[in-house]
């Protein structure tokens, strides 16, 4: 199941999950204010994907400016990977940029990220450029991505291949 709507479970509930999948995915998490700032401001684009079992297992969130989207963040629960998930996240977030109307959608990743950069190729995103030393905590490049929505399919976001991540 995924929630579009960031109020659907209240907000400090989302909060809350929220930050503890940063906790578990990022080594440089976002705080709470950070968060909020993020998915309650307008232009957010958000979704939050709820398991089976219940647990909130990881979310997607990006800003939108006039026709352009920069996709911030995309992170799955560790035991929930390798299911499709981070997949089901990104077609539903391209599907929302595409709904209002946007062009292209931007991202940075981590380099060294494979597993991240394969999903983001997969979805069509294609390096545009190098940030030297961007991340910290170990120290690396990040490689600039974009995603020109115009040249999808307008059927659908879902890549081809296993969509695994």
């Amino acid at each position: 199941m995924i929630l579009t709507d960031n109020t659907e479970k209240g907000k400090e509930y989302t909060l809350s999950a929220v930050a503890r999948i940063e906790s578990e995915c990022f080594s440089v998490p976002w705080t709470k204010r950070a968060i909020e700032s993020q998915i309650y401001t307008d232009g957010a684009v958000f979704a939050l994907f709820i398991a089976d079992d219940g647990e909130a297992a990881g979310f997607v969130c990006g800003q939108t400016a006039a026709d352009e989207c920069e996709l911030y963040r995309i992170a799955v629960l560790p035991k929930y990977r390798g299911q499709g998930n981070a997949a089901k996240l990104m077609t539903r977030f391209i599907d929302e940029c595409r709904s209002r109307g946007i062009k292209n959608v931007f991202l940075e990743v981590r380099q060294g990220n494979t597993a991240a950069r394969r999903l983001y190729e997969r979805f069509s995103f294609v390096p545009v450029g190098r940030r030297k030393n961007y991340y910290s905590n170990p120290t690396e490049d990040a490689v600039v991505y974009r995603l020109s929505i115009d040249c999808l399919d307008t059927q659908s976001s879902a890549p081809t291949g296993n969509p695994a991540f």
